[in-house]
């Protein structure tokens, strides 16, 4: 089995209430539970474990961006500057900083490969705070940080709490997609 293969079997399974659920303030039960029913499988596949953990970690975020109508571009490059995610979009970013926000999934826990992923994405974004990263253990590496197995102050299962609550801020009334 794939990476993908696992997740959407699990999203198959929980389909019928993951909308209602992120809508409610929910996604952080969905994430929890589709993280748990899929980590042991993770666990088996061939491969670097942590890539497979953060790969497994972006592709569920894609597939929630989307189911819950959150803007954004992913996998793109910006100004020579490669982004994992970009919410809401590079014209965002271009014009008005500070309403926009970039995700990073590096799939390694080299903190010297980490930390120049920061430098990096800082180039592009200059507001520090509007730069999250996702990692399989928790790294001070002075920047939003979630981690995957949900230990330390921000659980991965929070993200998209935090990004519609980041977006709720904001003054695109467009992105105002649920109220919290």
């Amino acid at each position: 089995m794939e990476i993908k293969e696992i997740l959407y079997k699990s999203i198959d399974k929980h389909s019928t209430y993951i909308v209602s659920d992120i809508a409610q303030g929910k996604s952080s039960e969905v994430i929890e539970t589709i993280c748990e029913e899929c980590k042991d499988l993770l666990e088996n596949l061939d491969g670097n474990k942590s890539e497979n953990l953060i790969t497994f970690a972006e592709a569920l975020i894609h597939y929630l961006l989307t189911t819950a109508l959150i803007p954004s571009q992913r996998k793109i490059t910006f100004n020579n500057v490669y982004v994992d995610i970009l919410i809401p979009d590079n014209k965002i970013l271009n014009l008005t900083p500070k309403d926009a926000l970039i995700i990073s999934f590096p799939k390694t826990n080299d903190i010297s490969t980490i930390k120049n992923r920061l430098i990096e994405i800082n180039k592009i974004q200059p507001i520090k705070e509007n730069i999250w990263f996702v990692l399989e253990k928790n790294i001070d590496i002075e920047t939003r940080t979630y981690v995957v197995n949900n230990n330390g102050d921000l659980p991965f299962s929070n993200i998209i709490n935090d990004i519609i609550g980041f977006l709720t801020n904001k003054k695109q009334s467009k992105l105002k997609i649920f109220k919290i």
